[in-house]
């Protein structure tokens, strides 16, 4: 007696086996769906990077401490310090960005943070410090410090101001306001202290100064803080916004070589004797020569870049960003790690569907005996 089990598929017979058994097509199907699903997976996994989103891909901007600390005594400090990078001539532009940001209450030890960030993107725009500290008694002390460092062509000019305009009113021993320069230039610059420490109080309580900064349409900016600030009883605005423009001229190549020359010359020797008519005569010569060489020289050279002086305040941000954060790699990993498990979900898929197909393909199995 002879057991065998017949198949069919789709109304024909597909496979004959003296023993029970799966039809290898489609054991083969499963398996092909599935590592085209692990393979899918890969290739998201390795060159996903080339279109992940770059860290710092947005052009960063600050906005921080703005609307904070308007109950009576209360005290808001922000600082903010910016290095840009840009090269002219190859178009690469990176920004390392610090904001210091505290609160707490007026005329004590405040609480902290500090964040360092790594862009390759300029930071062109600060906002902090707007319409904080109106509660009586409140200060705010913001800062902004901005280097540029440029390299290429580029000529800074005084940066333009507008501050201290409709500031320091509601009485109070004078001077109320002091600032420097005063200055109400639209869309300037450095945009701060308007229609703020208005409130009355004490003397000098609006302090707010643009020290000798210059500006570049190279690398344009705009700071906008402490604007209606400190307007309650006796609070105090004091801040500042200082902008550097350092322009790096491009390098230049140069070249030099050796070369070497051979001369020939010949020389003419002359000789003159003398003798006795009575016997032989004997003489003696002496010979003088000149000569002429000319000479020709190859030479290949090298173009050298001059060293350039690092710019003030520290070269461009070392690679990886700050300490104690990993380095950078150029793609946003979460965005990664979606991204393959989306495919083995997909490769999953695919397997299930496989399967259910071929179910429903296979139609009649029975045992025969002959």
């Amino acid at each position: 007696m002879i057991t065998a089990r017949i198949i069919r598929a789709c109304g024909r017979t597909i496979a004959v086996a003296s023993t029970p058994f799966r039809s290898a097509s489609f054991i083969r199907s499963r398996t092909t769906v599935a590592f085209l699903g692990l393979v899918l997976a890969s290739f998201v996994v390795v060159f996903g990077g080339t279109g992940g989103i770059a860290y710092g891909a947005t052009a960063p901007t600050v906005n921080q401490c703005n609307g904070t600390d308007n109950v009576g005594g209360e005290a808001v400090a922000c600082n903010v310090t910016v290095a840009n990078f840009l090269n002219q001539a190859t178009g690469t532009a990176s920004s390392t960005l610090t904001v210091h940001e505290c609160h707490g209450a007026a005329n004590a030890p405040l609480t902290c943070t500090t964040t360092t960030t790594s862009s390759s993107q300029l930071t062109t725009s600060v906002t902090q410090c707007d319409g904080s500290g109106s509660g009586g008694g409140g200060t705010v002390t913001c800062f902004v410090a901005i280097v540029n460092n440029i390299t290429g062509t580029a000529s800074p000019k005084a940066v333009t101001v507008n501050q201290c305009n409709g500031s320091a009113q509601g009485g109070g021993t004078q001077p109320t306001l002091t600032c420097g320069p005063i200055g109400n230039t639209t869309g300037a610059t450095a945009t701060q202290c308007n229609s703020s420490g208005n409130g009355g109080g004490g003397t000098e309580r609006v302090l707010c100064s643009v020290p000798t900064s210059t500006e570049t349409s190279a690398l344009p900016l705009a700071v906008d803080q402490c604007n209606g600030s400190g307007n309650g009883g006796g609070s105090t605005v004091t801040c500042t916004i200082s902008v550097t423009n350092h322009i790096l001229a491009a390098g230049s190549g140069s070249g030099s070589g050796n070369g070497t020359s051979t001369g020939t010359g010949s020389a003419t020797p002359t000789g003159t004797g003398s003798g006795t008519p009575t016997g032989t005569g004997t003489g003696t010569g002496t010979g003088t020569g000149t000569g002429t060489g000319t000479g020709t020289g190859t030479g290949n050279g090298l173009g050298l870049l001059p060293p350039t002086a690092s710019p003030p305040g520290g070269g461009p941000p070392a690679p990886g960003g700050p300490t104690g954060k990993l380095a950078f790699t150029g793609a946003d990993m979460s965005t990664l790690v979606v991204m393959a498990l989306l495919a083995l979900s997909l490769g999953t898929l695919f397997v299930r569907l496989s399967a259910r197909g071929r179910r429903q393909c296979v139609v009649q199995a029975m045992d025969a005996s002959q």
